[in-house]
């Protein structure tokens, strides 16, 4: 509840472009530089529209740096990674067509309200100002333009969304067939057959690992690897050899006073009555039993936190209400932080109601807005300062090492002479990490572009800077058996016990043909049997996955009688439906309106995606989406 209630509270760098940007499932930005390769060709035109090379950029750049280095650039171009965001990119400059076609738009009334509609651009219940709206977005690569082109990107899409799917509805059956499936509930006994788990019980000798390599030399293979020294530039020891001046601490806090500025805030408690989903007649009853704990709240007599306990719905009512501190930038819905801030020390509000009830909060303390002094900061300022002069004088000295390596290739008197280190990395692959070293992907991938005995570039990680040169390469090569053994021991083990576990998967198949109880069956493979927790269909099992190609049987089957055992990925399910709970007509009948809008949610969305595919492949097969390949290509090599 609590996390509801401050949802509107966001960083600018993730929900709020999240939000409002371009993606729905790729485009999560990180706001990384986009370098200096700026092409001025468009990558497609779609009807009037077009998706320029920045459009592009951005969205393939920062899904690359979300995913890291767990895709190779080998893996992008297997799964057509380019092609699948430009495919999206095109899917939102289609809805923008149509919308024109239909004579859909967007006022910059509608785009104004909708930034106000973010706490990251509001202060004190109004607008933030333009300057620092603009250094907000300057912050993160946008400008105001391309910001508010997106909202209008956002608010065009969901009235065409509104406009086409307003005829759709939901029957009372289809209702109450949604609310039955997410509210219909079993408990299932269970057991699973797993083979990682058999792998104790099989034995594997010298010749069955050798017999397995001959078969599957192919298999092992060894990857080139690199040993490669490096001198290392200690920012740590730099910190601690910096100074700062009185002078200089002053100077940085009055620079950076809004950071050391005490935002107004209260700690409060509240009891929450909830009455989301319930009928106008269910909502004066919970405000009269509301009305009735206020009235015991505002005598005093009573422990609020008690009262809390006894009455409230909301999870914090185990910690009497407790909602700890928070400010006034939209942490909570705008009806309860007004209530809040406008309360006393001590005082309890009336009842106020949100989208999620009526609260009665309580304001224990207020904390007002005020910058805090140089004198309490001060210490905390030192350490910022210090650490900021030792980075820099760590980056300086690391430069001038790699700027005196090109013409003395002595790493060794290098490091003497600038008082650094000289490490030394075992053969690595490409795949691992220099010990030692945190965040040592980059300098793994210079070791790897690397010649032998060539010397790189200053590489900064969380320690501070790496100069690497190769010393070593040993080239990728098949796997002896020596090198293999530990690989083909841990696969000759997998699978015997896979073979183990599908002769004893075989004979639970059969088992249950015959009629057999799962007690029976679970002796004859050797596993005890476990009960899940209450589960809806499409369900898991956290030793096997999803269940929800059983969910008929789960739902249908009369209790104790095994199901049909379902084997994925070499494990074997295997149960009985051990009970279901009806659902109470009643709860069915209240339940029919919530259910009804999720569905009527679901349909909508399904309904758009398809007409936007269609509208998409009719304008493709008019020969009204083009595009530019050269440009396409050159961005994708420039961003690997």
């Amino acid at each position: 509840m609590l996390d509801l209630m401050r949802r509107q509270h966001s960083k600018l760098k993730w929900l709020l472009l999240v939000v409002i940007v371009i993606f729905v499932w790729a485009y999560i930005p990180t706001f990384t530089d986009m370098g200096t390769v700026t092409p001025t060709s468009d990558v497609a035109s779609v009807g009037s529209e077009t998706v320029s090379a920045k459009e592009f950029q951005v969205a393939y750049r920062n899904n690359i740096q979300r995913m890291g280095s767990q895709i190779s650039p080998e893996m992008l171009r297997a799964f057509g990674f380019d092609k699948q965001v430009l495919d999206y990119l095109i899917s939102q400059k289609v809805i923008a067509v149509e919308a024109k076609r239909f004579g859909l738009e967007v006022s910059d009334t509608e785009i104004q309200d909708k930034v106000l509609a973010y706490p990251t651009f509001v202060d004190s219940g109004g607008f933030i100002g333009h300057a620092r709206y603009q250094a907000l977005l300057e912050q993160n690569n946008m400008t105001v333009p391309e910001f508010e082109s997106s909202i209008r990107s956002q608010l065009l899409s969901e009235k065409l969304m509104s406009l086409l799917t307003a005829g759709l509805s939901v029957s009372d059956m289809e209702a109450e067939a949604e609310y039955r499936k997410k509210n219909e509930k079993a408990k299932i006994d269970y057991f699973v057959i797993d083979p990682v788990k058999l792998e104790s019980k099989v034995t594997v000798t010298d010749q069955d690992q050798k017999d397995y390599y001959e078969k599957n030399k192919s298999r092992y293979q060894m990857p080139e690897a690199r040993k490669a020294k490096y001198i290392f530039v200690d920012s740590v020891k730099y910190h601690k050899q910096a100074t700062a001046t009185d002078k200089e601490l002053e100077d940085y806090f009055n620079l950076h006073q809004e950071d050391y500025r005490l935002k107004e805030s209260v700690a409060a408690q509240h009891i929450l009555f909830k009455t989301e989903g319930k009928t106008p007649e269910e909502v004066e009853a919970i405000r009269t039993k509301a009305l009735s704990v206020l009235e015991r709240a505002k005598k005093g007599t009573e422990d609020f936190g008690a009262l809390a306990k006894a009455f409230s719905e909301d999870s914090s009512a185990a910690q009497g209400g407790n909602l700890g501190e928070f400010s006034r930038n939209g942490q909570m819905v705008p009806e309860f932080e007004k209530a809040a801030f406008s309360l006393g020390v001590g005082a309890v509000s009336d009842l106020v109601q949100t989208q999620f009830g009526f609260h009665i909060i309580k304001v224990n303390k207020k904390q007002e807005a005020q910058l805090r002094s140089f004198a309490e900061m001060k210490e905390a300022i030192r350490s910022i300062v210090l650490g900021t002069k030792g980075a820099a004088k760590a980056a300086e000295v690391s430069q001038k090492i790699a700027a005196e390596l090109k013409t003395n290739k002595n790493l060794d008197a290098v490091a003497q002479k600038y008082e650094s280190e000289v490490r030394e990395t075992p053969l690595i692959t490409a795949a691992q990490n220099v010990p030692g070293l945190s965040n040592s992907a980059e300098i793994v991938k210079q070791v790897f572009s690397l010649a032998k005995n060539e010397i790189g570039t200053a590489i900064q990680n969380d320690e501070g800077y790496a100069i690497p040169s190769v010393v070593d390469v040993q080239p990728a090569h098949d796997a002896s058996f020596d090198e293999a053994k530990p690989r083909v021991l841990a696969d000759v083990k997998l699978e015997k016990a896979n073979q183990l576990a599908t002769g004893k998967s075989n004979e639970i198949v059969e088992g249950v043909k015959a009629g057999k109880d799962l007690s029976t069956l679970a002796k004859t493979a050797g596993v005890e049997i476990k009960t899940s927790e209450p589960i809806a269909r499409g369900g898991s099992i956290p030793e096997f996955g999803a269940i929800a190609d059983r969910d008929k049987e789960i739902f249908s089957l009369p209790l104790g009688k095994p199901g049909t055992p379902s084997t994925v990925a070499s494990r074997t399910l295997v149960f009985a439906v051990k009970e279901r709970k009806d659902l109470d007509p009643e709860d069915v009948k209240k339940g029919l309106d919530q259910a009804r809008a999720a569905l009527l949610g679901s349909k909508r969305e399904m309904y758009f995606t398809n007409w936007i595919q269609d509208a998409q492949k009719k304008m493709q097969d008019g020969k009204s989406i083009k595009v530019n390949q050269t440009a396409l290509t050159q961005l994708v090599d420039t961003a690997r």
